[in-house]
């Protein structure tokens, strides 16, 4: 028995077998991770060859069959790999960002598919790519549904202000006040950054403006929140 059915897919990896065919890692919106098989498809005239492309969009025809996913036509696609490609430090984050995603994402999730549409479309166009990957770590996050609690001591939940912010702990989950911190983690220093990165969006990420060292150290944080919690 087969399903024939139109969904999105974002390429996360690209392989080939053999001399001419394809294997592509996608990302699809209705039913999330997939590997999909390509006979040929390492051919020029080939249909595929450019819409396969790692950091690609397209929407097309799919079918399902004994729960192998397979491409009967795409109708159109977005080629981002183009201009994420030219530029190097924005090529490093689109890597970055899949490898993240394809380790992490394991079941299907309209928003995480819209969250790494969008970052890798703004991506493409951004000379700011490091802002683009906090903006997409601090939103995974989000989405997962663990974000550090920024507002009260994870300990003894008095409310957090700058006078007694201690630090932010990553095993705690959130802040430590001044009373009840017994080691540094993570600066106050990144604090707000944090603060900020949870609710802004990608078309604002230009007024927000944080310092080389506070944004390698938010950088750090986020990598390592993750790690350890999701």
């Amino acid at each position: 028995m087969q399903t024939i059915f139109k969904d999105e897919a974002i390429v996360l990896r690209k392989s080939p077998v053999g001399s001419f065919d394809l294997s592509i890692t996608v990302y699809t919106k209705q039913i999330g991770k997939e590997n999909i098989y390509i006979p040929k498809g390492q051919l020029l005239k080939s249909s595929i060859i450019t819409a396969s492309e790692p950091f690609n969009w397209f929407k097309g025809v799919f079918k399902l069959i004994k729960g192998k996913l397979y491409l009967q036509e795409i109708e159109t696609f977005q080629n981002l790999a183009i201009p994420i490609s030219q530029n190097l430090d924005r090529f490093e984050t689109a890597f970055s960002i899949n490898k993240i995603f394809h380790k992490y994402v394991i079941f299907p999730d309209e928003k995480f598919f819209i969250l790494l549409k969008k970052t890798l479309y703004y991506l493409s166009t951004t000379d700011k790519p490091e802002m683009i990957k906090l903006n997409f770590l601090a939103k995974f996050i989000l989405l997962s549904g663990i974000y550090p609690e920024l507002e009260r001591c994870q300990i003894c939940k008095t409310k957090i202000r700058n006078s007694n912010l201690g630090t932010i702990s990553v095993e705690k989950a959130g802040t430590i006040c001044t009373n009840c911190t017994i080691k540094k983690e993570y600066s106050k220093e990144i604090y707000p950054y944090i603060k900020s990165l949870k609710n802004i969006n990608f078309q604002s990420l230009n007024r927000l403006n944080i310092p080389k060292k506070q944004k390698q150290q938010t950088e750090k944080f986020f990598y390592e929140y993750i790690n350890y919690n999701v």
